[in-house]
């Protein structure tokens, strides 16, 4: 006999006693009873409609359980989208993460007043606002500054901005104005001689532009002086050459510290030549005169006249 609990009430309608009776189901006991109904064969099945009913009253159950459920996930997608939209109003909207600071490192020409002008605007700023792009944009204004590594701090809401320069390598001059470039020919300055770096002879210059790579005339040159800065540079030799002439391609001279004409002939080999030249140097007197063969590969003749 099924499990179940029957409640009767009366009802009052028009004078009538109506007596309502109401039954309310052991679902546990059901789900037993459809699986153990499911699980005979066929042909012991008794064709009842108490077996149909049953189901049905489970299928309803199982329908009834879902809808549950997608209620409850659509009540926590809500919840959480709420969640999102207050984090970002904080974020975004209010003054809890305006910028309280911003500092800089690495940097050795450019002075702080310099930073101080182009990043003095951005303390009260939003910090999710204020993109790294727009401060990298506004740094790369001057025309020292190489690369541009910004890092941002939640607490405190600060910007730490870390720089690295051109470092002068050589000084070009064109239309009147003396070209203070990089090693990669990158105009750092115009109009000025502030540093003690080689002079460029012999190489035209066809367009610049500060913070740019300056055009020139003759390709063969340009890699010539391309690679006479990065191996002078490199071998800490900048500061005491004076001049590099490229006028004539098959003998490239320099003038070191006034006091050695150095001839270095070709472009053959010429990073090694710049080697063997800081070689020869350390090996002779500081006021050692005279001229510095390096136009045969792999030989440096000192000829002190």
């Amino acid at each position: 006999m099924d499990e179940k609990r029957t409640n009767n009430r009366t009802v009052k309608t028009g004078g009538r006693r109506v007596t309502k009776t109401t039954t309310e189901y052991d679902w546990t006991e059901l789900d037993r009873k459809v699986r153990e109904e499911r699980a005979r064969p066929q042909s012991e099945r008794p064709k009842t409609k108490r077996i149909s009913e049953l189901e049905q009253q489970v299928r309803y159950r199982k329908q009834q359980k879902q809808k549950r459920l997608k209620m409850k996930r659509r009540r926590m997608l809500l919840l959480l989208i709420l969640a999102i939209l207050l984090v970002l109003a904080l974020m975004f909207l209010t003054p809890i993460f305006n910028i309280r600071s911003v500092s800089v490192e690495g940097n050795r020409l450019v002075s702080a007043e310099q930073f101080q002008e182009k990043l003095s605007p951005l303390v009260g700023e939003n910090l999710f606002r204020t993109g790294a792009g727009k401060i990298r944009r506004t740094l790369k204004e001057i025309s020292y500054i190489d690369t541009v590594d910004v890092q941002k701090k939640m607490f405190p809401p600060s910007v730490k901005v870390t720089v690295t320069e051109y470092t002068p390598a050589g000084l070009i001059r064109a239309d009147g104005k003396s070209l203070t470039v990089s090693s990669s020919l990158i105009v750092i300055e115009d109009g000025s001689e502030l540093y003690p770096v080689p002079a460029v002879t012999g190489l035209g210059v066809e367009s610049y532009k500060v913070g740019g790579e300056v055009k020139t005339d003759d390709n063969e040159k340009r890699d010539i002086v391309l690679t006479a800065l990065s191996s002078l540079e490199a071998v800490e030799l900048t500061d005491k050459v004076i001049e590099i002439n490229v006028s004539d391609v098959a003998n490239i001279t320099m003038n070191y510290d006034n006091r050695l004409r150095v001839e270095c002939g070709s472009y053959l080999d010429f990073e090694h030549k710049i080697r063997m030249l800081r070689e020869t140097v350390n090996a002779l007197d500081e006021n050692a005169r005279g001229t510095i063969d390096l136009s045969e590969p792999g030989k440096a003749v000192h000829d002190p006249e």
